[in-house]
């Protein structure tokens, strides 16, 4: 018996949410179930009246003997019994390689991969199962690589002359130096071995090979280090000038930068170009129509905001203060207030811990609020949530319940939320409440 958690990412019977910010907590849970992982997989994979439907891909639903399918990620659980629910019986294979342990329904090999920096100590038993799966289908057969945010770590081995630790060593390096996470993302993909930079799938598997991919933001080529994406010229030559600028190309030993050269040999293998699934378009859009269904104003203000919290707090305090002058909000508009959306990464390093950040943007977002009227929240949309000190979500400056005592109001209040849910980034959101007479209450000042 498979049991709720994760396709259910909130139970129908849980009761709405309540406290200090039951509208953040509903727009929340909202965009968690936009850009759920199970249910995107169940509209890309569907089984109608004699069709299967694979991706963007129509065919007869007995096209394929076997199906067989690899997990990666923060969403691999998810995606996983997605397939399984979908095709039953005819799922011969699986492997799945996330941050927990697949739910009971889930009888199929599993390898846990965490956070952290550089590839994990699990990535060659990862690698293994992959290519011992899809190199022994058919062509009769359907092979289903299942990729979301974490999978890097899942995927990346170091390059020749380097070991784990000093490999990701050079990437923490880098992102300390001042490389942006893209950036170290892209080191990690055209230095790395393994299953990165269109390596996971040799050009001698068989079967029907079909990628779906979960994108927190960097696009659906850099998810995983791009296992089914050949390097390109442009990559070697972006990288090589990273590693220039931090002062680091010269230590590297020879063995390790021969892809740094353009037109250096690469995989065999033909480009797989994968089905974006749920991304963070998916889960704003969730999150806005919970926000208009009770009465609030919902905009965008600011999507793909992947800068280090010193700067994405600033950039986004004065996208709120543009959308609040444009919006001119009157009585007539009978709207409760204003509710802006933005998306971001922090410009972190794709698996690599978010709890630091997210506080470090709370806490300066709390030090810059001007509205004290205003309340911001910042959300994870992760794999792997779970009790204190772990970190879903947060809230600061107004509250929603004006009986709330200030030392609670004063600090961050965590947003509480099932574990194991998925992965399409963070999600930010500011509320202003509208004055008694319809217009959101004066700034006091302009946000720096």
């Amino acid at each position: 018996m498979i049991g709720r958690f994760p396709w259910d990412p909130f139970p129908p019977d849980q009761p709405a949410p309540s406290g200090d910010d039951p509208l953040l907590a509903s727009v929340y849970r909202g965009a968690v179930e936009g850009a759920d992982a199970y249910r995107a997989v169940r509209s890309a994979v569907r089984r109608e009246g004699g069709v299967l439907r694979v991706g963007n891909r129509f065919v007869p639903d007995g096209r394929y003997r076997e199906v067989a399918f690899v997990a990666l990620g923060r969403a691999a659980s998810s995606m996983a019994l997605a397939v399984l629910h979908v095709f039953g019986d005819r799922v011969t294979q699986g492997f799945v390689a996330g941050p927990e342990e697949p739910p009971e329904g889930v009888p199929f090999r599993s390898e846990k991969v965490g956070d952290g920096w550089g590839g994990d100590e699990a990535a060659s038993r990862v690698l293994e199962a992959t290519r011992e799966i899809s190199g022994g289908l058919r062509e009769s057969d359907l092979f289903l690589l299942l990729v979301s945010p974490g999978a890097l770590r899942a995927l990346l081995l170091p390059p020749t002359g380097l070991d784990r630790a000093a490999f990701a060593a050079l990437l923490r390096q880098l992102y300390d130096g001042g490389a942006t996470g893209a950036d170290v993302g892209n080191v990690a993909r055209v230095l790395g071995t393994g299953g990165v930079g269109g390596r996971l799938i040799p050009s001698s598997v068989a079967a029907d090979v079909q990628c779906l991919i979960v994108d927190r933001g960097d696009g659906p080529a850099a998810v995983g280090g791009g296992p089914t994406f050949p390097l390109s010229n442009d990559e070697r030559l972006r990288a090589r000038a990273t590693l220039e600028t931090a002062g680091l190309l010269r230590t590297l030993p020879a063995t390790a930068t021969g892809p740094l050269s353009p037109g250096a040999p690469g995989p065999a293998a033909p480009e797989r170009r994968p089905v974006v699934v749920a991304a963070p378009a998916d889960g704003i859009r969730s999150a806005g129509d919970v926000a208009f269904d009770k009465g609030w104003s919902a905009r965008v203000g600011l999507l793909g905001m992947n800068d280090r919290p010193p700067v994405a707090v600033p950039r986004f305090l004065d996208a709120v203060e543009k959308v609040i002058a444009a919006e001119r909000l009157g009585e007539a508009s009978r709207s409760k207030g204003i509710a802006v959306f933005a998306t971001t990464t922090l410009d972190l390093p794709e698996g690599v811990p978010e709890r630091g950040p997210c506080e470090e943007f709370l806490a300066l977002a709390r030090t810059a609020l001007l509205r004290r009227e205003m309340s911001v929240g910042l959300f994870r949309t992760t794999g792997a949530t779970g009790p204190p000190p772990d970190f879903a979500g947060g809230v600061v400056g107004a509250v929603a319940d004006p009986s709330s005592t200030p030392p609670r109001a004063a600090g961050v209040r965590p947003i509480r939320v099932p574990p194991g849910i998925t992965d399409v980034g963070l999600l930010v959101t500011a509320l202003l409440p509208a004055s008694p007479g319809g217009r959101p209450a004066p700034s006091r000042g302009t946000a720096r």
